[in-house]
């Protein structure tokens, strides 16, 4: 039971990490709508557009292999965590080279911001790579406060520059270099990362930069592909229907991004415990017992959250931005697949097999474009959101397919499909608002708790025999050592 011990005590901390940085981020969200105009939003989201394509590109996902090399190979962490230093500021150099690029149209003005884009890339390159070298090291407690000060960092100057100064879009980028500063100082002062960083050797250093290059270079494509499943919709909408409308869907996919509450909350903690255990000879039952609980968690809260998507919407999406809110329970729906997905993605990175994240997300990314080219003009901004639905849950479905190739990963299906179902049912009533659409929804989500209460039930029990026939032998054991002396 040491495994979901260690599991639950970094669910506890990321936990404390995640609902303060998602809720101070949630609560930024009227202040934006408020204060910047939909084409003004529109920029600055295509700013972390731009950034989430580029980053694992020009810094060859090196972060990830950090991460995974320390874990399994600690004697070198060393070696492993200065090669990635150094990539990631050799990156930062090659985006420098690129800001000619950011005037094209494509990127909707984006150029007008070219060196604070650059400094906003910089400070969140170094604090994700840092990030993962502390994750590497086990330091979570130090993650959580370094994730918490930088978020209250770019909140506090957010307020002070946008609100009061009324700068705007540069206030925006001024406060997310802000935060992602202070959370690099933190690193390296109470993780001590500087002291791993040495002058790079030729001959060592390549060694361990095929190394990691070899588990790190197939996740460039991912990500890219990720990207493009998760993002590329931006570019279909700013092109076909205007920058406003870019900041529309932008500020609609805010809420939705609370279920990256619940997946985040789990998900650093899993990624390590996944990449522990992997080779133990229970990793299978370990595997299945954490997803039951896992997609118990994401239904109840895709359910719950379309059931107060109306409100939510009416109290932080300000102005024109609340017309956008028949969008929302559509991407939440999208997002549960994409969570699902990357829950099966994990058997991938622990098992070193990255090539197949690869394959999976591929196709998504294909149908994603498809979708959207011929979704948008019928349907226009909910076009480009069921677009999202339909590429997450092809990339779900080919990643249950190859996962269960490697670890078996038992799930009750008839069980899981109602719930599938139900919540899509719950999407498309909160989508098109008929009357009564929201008694309807409250009695959606009520069958969706049902079900899940069914669904993970034999886990619990599972575990719940498993703690008590532990603590049956440890009082054995007490007993007979009682008994000797």
């Amino acid at each position: 039971m040491g495994k979901y011990k260690n599991l639950l005590v970094n669910i506890g901390l990321f936990t404390l990490n995640t609902v303060s940085t998602k809720l101070i981020t949630f609560l930024l969200v009227p202040l934006y709508t408020y204060f910047l105009t939909t084409a003004q939003y529109g920029v600055t989201d295509m700013s972390l557009t731009v950034a989430g394509l580029i980053t694992p590109v020009l810094t060859l996902s090196i972060g990830d292999a950090t991460t995974r090399y320390i874990i399994d190979d600690p004697s070198d962490k060393k070696q492993y965590i200065s090669v990635g230093f150094w990539v990631t500021l050799f990156g930062c150099l090659l985006m420098l080279l690129l800001l000619p690029l950011l005037n094209l149209p494509i990127f909707g003005g984006l150029g007008n911001y070219e060196w604070l884009y650059l400094a906003y890339f910089a400070s969140s390159a170094f604090n994700a790579y840092l990030a993962n070298v502390a994750r590497g090291l086990n330091q979570i407690k130090l993650i959580t406060w370094a994730s918490i000060a930088s978020s209250l960092a770019s909140a506090s100057s957010a307020g002070l520059l946008i609100g009061l100064l009324g700068w705007k879009v540069e206030g925006y980028f001024v406060s997310l270099i802000f935060g992602g500063l202070v959370a690099v100082i933190l690193y390296l002062v109470f993780g001590g990362s500087w002291k791993y960083v040495a002058l790079p050797r030729k001959e060592r250093d390549r060694r361990i930069l095929k190394k990691m290059l070899l588990y790190s270079v197939p996740l460039m494509p991912n990500a890219i592909f990720w990207w493009i499943g998760t993002s590329v919709n931006r570019f279909f909408i700013t092109s076909m229907l205007g920058i406003g409308a870019s900041g529309l869907f932008a500020a609609a996919s805010k809420i939705p991004n609370v279920m990256n509450m619940v997946s985040s909350t789990f998900w650093q903690a899993w990624s390590l415990s996944a990449f522990q255990e992997f080779k133990k000879t229970d990793t299978g039952k370990f595997y299945s017992n954490v997803f039951a609980v896992f997609r118990t968690f994401c239904f109840l809260a895709a359910s719950g959250l379309m059931l107060l998507t109306p409100w939510l919407a009416s109290l932080l999406l300000q102005k024109k931005f609340y017309d956008s809110w028949p969008i929302i329970p559509i991407l939440i729906l999208a997002f549960l697949f994409n969570v699902f997905a990357g829950f099966y993605g994990t058997v991938f990175t622990a098992s070193m097999k990255t090539r197949h994240l690869m394959t999976s997300t591929a196709a998504a990314a294909i149908v994603v474009i498809v979708l959207t080219w011929l979704l948008i003009r019928v349907m226009g901004l909910q076009g480009a959101a069921w677009a999202m639905v339909g590429s997450n849950l092809v990339m779900y479905a080919i990643r249950v397919v190859m996962a269960n190739q490697i670890v078996k990963i038992d799930v009750n299906r008839p069980l899981m499909l109602a719930n599938i179902l139900l919540v899509s049912v719950q999407t498309c009533v909160l989508a098109w608002h008929p009357t009564a659409y929201m008694l309807v929804s409250a009695v959606l989500f009520l069958a969706v708790l049902v079900v899940s209460a069914i669904d993970i039930y034999p886990s619990v029990k599972t575990l719940s025999v498993a703690v008590k026939g532990k603590g049956s032998r440890n009082n054995h054991g007490k007993h007979v050592r009682e008994m000797k002396i």
